[in-house]
């Protein structure tokens, strides 16, 4: 390369950079004044103001008004934002039997949501031909033209080879190694493939729990009627720690199915405020209302839940040990229930680690619940989008 491309390459790598840092700035503060984004990054009025209009002619950002003077006076300076409109991302959560959908705005908020309970095929071909139907489906249901979709992220529960699209194990289908990327290659946007709980850790990163804590585990807890679960997504210095061979967090420990909760409840039923109902069909009992029995007061739906986090607590106290996080982020449909959960999953870490680890330890509920790995998966699109180019 000749002096002079070299010269012009490295300018074109930094006048990326600075574009992607001003819409990064925009983006991590919803509303920001573009003299604070001179006092930010430095630069100079001029290169802001024409940074500004790039992204302005774009569509990406939007002029939101002028703010107030300082007290010294002056000029009322300028306010910008990202133009939610600008793009939409599709995020997927597939589990055995349902697949959560979500749609975000360009500036990551839930503009629309679906629980989808369908057979998701038994081989790879049926697998991924559900997934586009879905994804067609969702696009036409909610008016989205298509060439503004800037990418579709499908979370799996299971070994994940995120790099290369292929799910290495799942309970989800019983072929290994299968190349779902590939198989989705159809899809006129960009498509990444990841892990459930690395998802939901994602996401939770991408809504701002790394602006002040930047260690700490997320504990996708998944409960069904035939089917169990329990993954970790590990956040280590503001970033996501998938291991050697992407198994962090797979403990693959015996989380009571519903049904073995009902079998082992079922006796006492008759004492509850709402279970009690369910005496002779506690079949027709499922996550949903067992929840909802627990909102509503039910003393037995209590117990069992308190039982649930007993046995999670147990099970990542190891994980709280070796990691030592700021915080734990307790997430699935089952994080709706928080003040019982938390409760009972604290009590049984503090039996098992060093006070002085488990006083300093923050146990939160993530507020998206049944939709955290489904928001995190499209999140996945976004922190790809808004990453600094390198040269």
């Amino acid at each position: 390369m000749t002096r002079k491309k070299l010269l012009s390459f490295r300018a074109r790598v930094v006048k990326d950079i600075n574009e992607q840092l001003v819409l990064n700035l925009i983006q991590e503060n919803e509303i920001i004044s573009s003299t604070d984004l001179v006092k930010i990054t430095g630069m100079r009025p001029s290169t802001i103001f024409n940074i500004l209009k790039v992204l302005s002619e774009r569509s990406l950002v939007s002029f939101h008004g002028k703010g107030d003077s300082t007290e010294k006076g002056g000029k009322k300076p300028y306010l910008w934002r990202l133009n939610k409109e600008a793009a939409y991302i599709i995020g997927l959560d597939i589990e055995v039997g349902e697949i959560a959908s979500v749609i975000l705005d360009f500036s990551g908020k839930i503009i629309a949501k679906k629980i989808i309970k369908l057979e998701t095929g038994k081989t790879l071909d049926e697998f991924a031909g559900t997934i586009i139907k879905v994804v067609n489906e969702i696009i036409t249901e909610n008016n989205i033209v298509k060439e503004k979709i800037l990418g579709l992220g499908v979370a799996v529960a299971g070994v994940v080879d995120n790099q290369n699209g292929i799910v290495i194990m799942t309970s989800v289908l019983p072929e290994m190694n299968f190349p779902l990327l590939q198989k989705l290659s159809s899809l006129p946007f960009p498509v990444l493939i990841e892990n459930n709980a690395n998802a939901a850790a994602i996401g939770l990163k991408w809504n701002g729990y790394n602006e002040t804590r930047r260690n700490f585990l997320i504990i996708l807890v998944e409960i069904d009627r035939n089917v169990s679960g329990l993954g970790i997504g590990i956040i280590i210095d503001g970033e996501l720690y998938r291991g050697s061979s992407f198994c962090a967090g797979e403990l693959y420990p015996h989380l009571p199915t519903l049904k073995e909760i009902l079998s082992t409840m079922r006796s006492r039923f008759i004492e509850g405020k709402i279970l009690k109902k369910y005496v002779s069909s506690p079949e027709s009992i499922d996550i949903e209302i067992f929840i909802d029995a627990v909102k509503q007061g039910d003393e037995i739906a209590r117990i069992a839940f308190s039982k649930i986090g007993d046995v999670v607590g147990q099970t990542i106290a190891p994980a709280v040990a070796l990691l030592n996080p700021d915080t734990l982020i307790i997430t699935g449909v089952v994080s709706e229930v928080e003040d019982i959960l938390i409760e009972s999953v604290r009590k049984a870490i503090e039996m098992r680690v060093l006070s002085i680890t488990s006083n300093t330890l923050n146990i939160v509920a993530d507020k998206y619940h049944h939709y955290s790995v489904a928001v995190g998966a499209a999140s996945l699109i976004l922190e790809d989008y808004f990453r600094l180019p390198v040269k």
